[in-house]
């Protein structure tokens, strides 16, 4: 993948998102060639503002970890056999450290048990608590999508003694480093306005801007074709646009936000606030894909039912190579759709992942979803849905 240097062009990004301020420049990163043109792009990290942090609650300074009261006389054992200290397990095991409820029982370690976790133990506990909704942090944790937690908090002016507990407290799920101990941060920060600060830096994420290059010499039909998806999709919109930048001196590039529809241009780059929550759960990947060419969302799309049968029943399913506009589903072994994108073009796609509003609708690589979501041979898998094209 080539690379060169340009200058940060922090003007592009949607208002709503604060990207990286640094004073090394960006590298330029060219994607391969094919119908849809010639792209390139560069990271930059994406923090929610304070006035979307604020709308919602701040997590609880105390660490629950939640199980399913059905077969709870066996998460000792368990939590044992992953490698739990004994003492760890007599504390969280106590009667008075311990609630139980109609349907859960919840279990609340102190911050030295957190510690106290080796990286290994952590994740096979984790592994576990998220497969239940009620730990939040499990289910939907933060993502790592660059190699270190130092790379991460780059910029991010966090300070050093938070960015070693995260350090600490960072664990793997496949191929991803990951953190969930968000109400342990908010417990160890020094005041009100430091533990805001922190939840909103985990709102951090790394996503990419992409744009186009428009040739002055070369017919722009492709592109055309390419972008309106075949079926002159929005070329009405495009073609006015992508023929004024072929002709006007001193142009050459278009910003694939300006390829995008009205929904998700709107949203890319953006973070859920309280406007979403008021319909009753946020949107999450499968809302973003099937709202993809909508003017209006749909918001029925919300329930993971309707919008499973809604890609059943007006999708082909299709290989590759790709188009624009494909849905991308991760399936994992079980038959569950784990994850869904909108493919873009090359390796690139539209997505958002996780349905909590630390949770920003952005393009990725599909190498880092594919490492986000564990696609494997023997794990999750890819498969692609076009929508089908009406009859004449």
């Amino acid at each position: 993948m080539a690379t060169t240097s340009i200058s940060p062009v922090s003007s592009l990004v949607a208002a709503e998102a604060t990207p990286r301020e640094t004073g090394r420049p960006y590298l330029l990163h060219e994607c391969k060639p094919g119908p849809w043109g010639k792209l390139s792009y560069f990271y930059f990290y994406l923090e929610a503002p304070d006035h979307v942090v604020a709308q919602f609650p701040m997590p609880s300074p105390v660490t629950r970890w939640t199980f399913d009261g059905r077969g709870f006389d066996t998460v000792r054992g368990r939590l044992s056999e992953a490698g739990v200290p004994s003492g760890t397990l007599d504390r969280l095991f106590s009667e008075r450290r311990m609630v139980k409820d109609a349907r859960h029982v919840h279990l609340f370690p102190t911050r030295s048990d957190l510690e106290s976790l080796s990286p290994t133990v952590r994740s096979t506990v984790y592994a576990e608590l998220a497969s239940l909704p009620a730990n939040e942090f499990h289910y939907s944790p933060i993502f790592f999508l660059s190699d270190t937690v130092e790379e991460w908090a780059q910029d991010s002016q966090l300070p050093s003694r938070i960015v070693e507990k995260i350090k600490l407290m960072s664990y793997k799920v496949g191929e991803a480093l990951v953190f969930s101990d968000i109400p342990y941060l908010v417990s160890i920060a020094e005041s009100d306005a430091e533990a805001r600060m922190l939840v909103r830096k985990m709102t951090r994420v790394r996503t990419l801007m992409a744009r186009l290059e428009i040739s002055k010499t070369e017919s722009v039909a492709p592109l055309l074709a390419y972008w309106s998806t075949g079926l002159g999709l929005r070329r009405k919109e495009l073609e006015p646009l992508i023929n004024a930048i072929s002709q006007t001196e001193g142009v050459s590039h278009l910003d694939l936000l300006h390829l995008l529809p009205p929904l998700p241009r709107k949203l890319l780059y953006t973070y859920p606030d309280a406007s979403h929550a008021a319909m009753g759960r946020l949107p999450d990947c499968h809302w973003t894909c099937l709202n993809f060419f909508n003017f209006q969302p749909q918001n029925y799309f919300l329930d993971t039912r309707l919008a499973t049968s809604a890609v059943l029943g007006s999708f082909d399913r299709v290989s590759t190579p790709y188009r624009y506009g494909d849905i991308l589903m991760f399936v994992n072994r079980d038959g569950q759709a784990v994850h869904s994108a909108t493919y873009i073009a090359d390796d690139l796609a539209y997505t958002k992942n996780g349905m909590t509003m630390m949770a920003p609708w952005v393009v990725m690589r599909l190498g880092d979803l594919q490492k986000l979501y564990g696609v494997s041979p023997e794990g999750t898998r890819i498969e692609g849905f076009r929508h089908k094209v009406p009859s004449p």
